[in-house]
């Protein structure tokens, strides 16, 4: 499924003109194809006199004998061609039209509801075979269905329904129902032929679309280019027929809002879109509709039926009502694929669905339990390492959860060391009485806080520290620089002395760390011994003489006592 852009860099349109039609309660019908009938329906002789047709320089509109003609000669661009009188409320409108994508990616489809260039409705269909609808609100663009699969598509020719009845809209693509949508964001407007460039001729690379954005740039060109050369791509609109009769459009919205009416494949297509869209709301309620009209179609025809209910369909449902928080209601749908299609596709992904639920419901028992049982068919990614960690914890197994916590810190210190796993990892290592590797986890956790600038929870470390690391030097330094980060440089010089004479007492003796000295220096130029600042900052620069903040400070303090003596 591939998601439209937001915003098309390009938005052009027609001019409104004026014309004295009347569109209230009667069927206008234009056949490009035929002339006028002279039925009892309104067709009109004249049908330059509808559609504003013009070309500008992004775009050619014109008559050809059987169509109106709508080239784009950009890609990343929408135009469209209105009838710029009457504004419509509700219709039935019925569209035929090809779309000629030149082998590249291109749509066309109805804008209705038309206020101004910048509020209005438009439906799509692409040459991919893929049916979207959206709404623009001064500038704001609106997607209330994503690009959705449609059936029975060529490639080429397009029949496109659209039923509108107050804020209610329907859609039928082919004589199919593809969507329906509730919005009240624009309640009248005037109607026209779009079409859309996404793509030249060559691979599409349906990813690109979702970044393109659309800007308002109109241009004004009245030269008529009727020729077919330079367009990336071409929609011809062979009839519209609108009809307003209030009859009629009752008579069709009873007939599609009846569940009976459209298939259950419809309504599974529409669910995936809304679940691409993160709507899980309403992708759940169309799996519902879908599977009650497949359950009634089934059981007209037999008996001793039970429910048909795909692993796909149930995934999905899993996945939707997981999202809602829905947990006991995931769990069932998980449940029906391990028992069904335990060895699947959609099996394999479903060990891993079960095993987040679990934690979600808090059911920690039962989660180690199957964690351990299906080994092999549980995804062992981060988030299962830190599940089960959790659960080793609630359950008073710190050892366990301590050694879980290390291997979900080693995977995450591949993409990125995550201080918490190993914070997690002390705290379990300190309940399982392992006063030594707490340490080394409470140091390592400090570590990465202080690098990362994560001052609450170094604070929180800190504290372990204190309790843990009294005779540890890493400990002390720790505290101290934290200390220091605080403004209490009482403390930061107490804590790094003890940290300083520690470690000179170690054997072998750890290599000094320069950043000790740097802020033991900083504290005394804090505290007015200027001498003493430059000679620790000296030691710090000698450690580290690449490292410009040393030497920079260095001799911004020298500058500053211009009595100093040589060090």
């Amino acid at each position: 499924m591939v998601a439209f852009s937001r915003r098309l860099i390009y938005t052009l349109s027609n001019k409104v003109r004026k014309s004295n039609y009347n569109a209230y309660n009667e069927k206008l019908i234009i056949d490009f194809a035929k002339p006028s009938s002279g039925l009892p329906i309104f067709r009109p002789r004249n049908k330059e006199s509808l559609f504003n047709i013009k070309s500008e320089s992004s775009y050619n509109s014109y008559l050809s004998d059987k169509a109106l003609e709508l080239g784009l000669k950009k890609t990343n661009c929408i135009a469209w061609t209105d009838i710029p009188e009457p504004e419509y409320t509700d219709h039935i409108i019925e569209a035929k039209f090809k779309i000629d994508s030149h082998g590249g990616y291109a749509a066309a489809g109805i804008i209705f509801r038309i206020m101004d260039d910048e509020s209005y409705y438009l439906a799509l269909v692409s040459s991919k075979g893929y049916f979207r609808f959206d709404v623009v609100k001064n500038n704001a663009p609106k997607t209330c269905i994503a690009w959705t699969e449609v059936s029975d598509f060529d490639g080429t020719n397009v029949s496109l329904n659209i039923i509108t009845y107050g804020t209610y809209l329907i859609f039928h693509v082919n004589n199919k129902w593809v969507a329906e949508v509730n919005v009240d964001l624009i309640a009248s407007g005037r109607l026209g032929f779009a079409a859309a460039a996404y793509e030249e001729s060559g691979e599409v690379n349906t990813e690109q679309i979702t970044e393109k954005k659309e800007e308002d740039t109109f241009t004004d060109n009245n030269t008529q280019e009727n020729e077919n050369r330079g367009y990336v791509c071409k929609a011809h609109l062979e009839y519209i027929s609108i009809d307003t009769r209030l009859d009629a459009i009752e008579t069709y919205f009873k007939k599609w809002t009846d569940a009976s009416n459209i298939n259950a494949e419809c309504h599974l297509r529409l669910a995936e879109t809304y679940a691409a869209m993160n709507d899980c709301s309403k992708a759940l309620d169309q799996l519902e509709k879908a599977w009650k009209r497949r359950d009634e179609a089934i059981i007209s025809v037999t008996t001793g039926y039970s429910k048909v209910r795909t692993r796909r369909e149930l995934l999905l449902a899993a996945r939707m009502s997981f999202r809602l928080e829905r947990y006991s209601e995931a769990e069932d749908y998980i449940n029906l694929i391990l028992i069904e299609w335990p060895d699947s596709a959609e099996g394999k992904l479903a060990y891993t669905e079960k095993l987040k639920i679990l934690f979600e419901l808090k059911k920690y028992a039962e989660l180690k339990d199957f964690a351990l049982k299906y080994p092999a068919d549980i995804n062992k990614d981060i988030n299962y390492f830190t599940m089960l960690a959790r659960s080793y914890w609630e359950l008073k197994k710190y050892k366990k959860s301590a050694e879980t916590w290390d291997k979900a810190f080693k995977m995450a210190k591949s993409s990125g060391e995550n201080g918490i796993y190993a914070a997690n990892a002390a705290n379990a290592w300190e309940l399982a009485e392992k006063k030594e590797k707490a340490l080394e986890k409470y140091i390592l956790a400090g570590k990465i806080f202080l690098n990362q600038d994560n001052l609450p929870e170094l604070a929180a470390v800190t504290q372990r520290l204190a309790l843990t690391g009294e005779d540890n030097w890493e400990a002390r330094a720790l505290i101290g620089k934290w200390s220091f980060s605080i403004e209490d440089y009482a403390k930061c010089s107490k804590e790094l002395d003890a940290a300083e004479k520690i470690r000179k007492k170690l054997n072998p003796q750890p290599d000094a760390d320069p950043a000790l000295y740097y802020l033991r220096g900083l504290v005394y130029y804090f505290n007015g011994n200027k001498k003493s600042a430059i000679r620790m900052i000296n030691k710090a620069v000698k450690l580290a003489p690449d490292y410009e903040l040393f030497r920079t400070k260095l001799e911004e303090i020298k500058s500053a006592d211009k009595t100093h003596e040589s060090y």
